[in-house]
């Protein structure tokens, strides 16, 4: 997976934040029409019997085991087969987030089928974020997110993620542009007026574009991205920490100050801990055997 890609997914996933304004079980034998394009998502699993839904020019089958999530800004049919009901679990909820919607960046499906064991896995979800809407304790809104989150990031991971069309959009593709640049100078000083050139930007605008996309600053990533090199370089016994400095482009005293600040340790203690719990690992594997 890119770098990039992997980036910028995380970020959004770290700054995901959902307002569900309802979560409910239904049972319905009418069918219906959004009368104006919802502002939210939806969210639905079918539990029983059969109908049609129509998204746009769209439709897609309604049968026991489909998870779906309709997207915001598109007229929605919605019908049971005649003589039938449907019933489902549901949810709506908004996901604001900058000025992206990765949902449909990411051209997700609308529908996915659930094979037996997943479909008892998300119906236990369903139930326990519909029982936490429902209840008045104060971790409610905790206790909602936790389930949703789950239903979501399962649906994210049954679908997968293209990362080719990802990268064609064209403001990640300036940002994997100055991503690529921090990769292969990482050992230099680099500024953000010579990242700002790259992209034909401002530096000043630049800052707020790159931390908009990215998460963090221009500067602030690359100290991570200097930070996690230089965890990798230090799980390596035969390089000096001295070294280990000296190609992510720093002094053996900035280096300790920066490493300690970013995981809470000294370059020296965590290259004591990786040796331990390796050299243990290695016990453990060799009593298995």
């Amino acid at each position: 997976m890119k770098l990039t890609f992997k980036t910028i997914i995380q970020n959004y996933f770290h700054r995901f934040h959902a307002d569900v304004s309802m979560a409910a079980h239904s049972v319905t034998s009418k069918g219906w029409q959004s009368e104006q394009p919802p502002e939210f998502y939806r969210l639905w699993y079918i539990i029983g019997g059969e109908g049609g839904l129509k998204i746009k020019d769209q439709s897609y089958e309604l049968k026991p085991g489909r998870l779906l999530l309709l997207p915001p800004g598109a007229q929605q049919f919605f019908g049971p087969l005649e003589g039938q009901s449907v019933s489902l679990y549901w949810c709506n909820f908004r996901a604001p987030i900058g000025d992206m919607d990765l949902f449909d960046i990411l051209n997700l499906k609308v529908s996915i089928e659930l094979n037996d064991q997943e479909r008892k896995h998300i119906e236990t979800l369903f139930r326990q974020l519909i029982d936490a809407y429902q209840s008045t304790t104060l971790t409610r809104g905790l206790r909602v997110r936790a389930a949703l989150f789950e239903i979501v990031a399962y649906y994210l991971d049954y679908c997968g993620f293209n990362e080719d069309m990802f990268l064609q959009i064209e403001p990640i593709t300036k940002i994997d542009h100055v991503i690529q640049y921090i990769e292969e100078h990482i050992g230099e000083q680099i500024s953000v007026d010579e990242l700002a050139k790259l992209v034909f930007l401002h530096p000043n605008y630049f800052i707020g574009y790159f931390k908009n996309i990215v998460g963090h600053a221009p500067t602030q990533y690359i100290n991570i991205r200097k930070m996690e090199r230089a965890k990798t370089l230090l799980e390596n016994m035969d390089i000096q920490i001295s070294d280990v400095a000296r190609q992510i482009g720093l002094q053996n005293h900035y280096l300790s100050r920066l490493f300690k600040q970013y995981t809470g340790l000294t370059p020296k203690r965590y290259r004591q801990i990786y040796i331990y719990n390796t050299e243990n690992e290695d016990k453990l594997e060799q009593e298995l055997i």
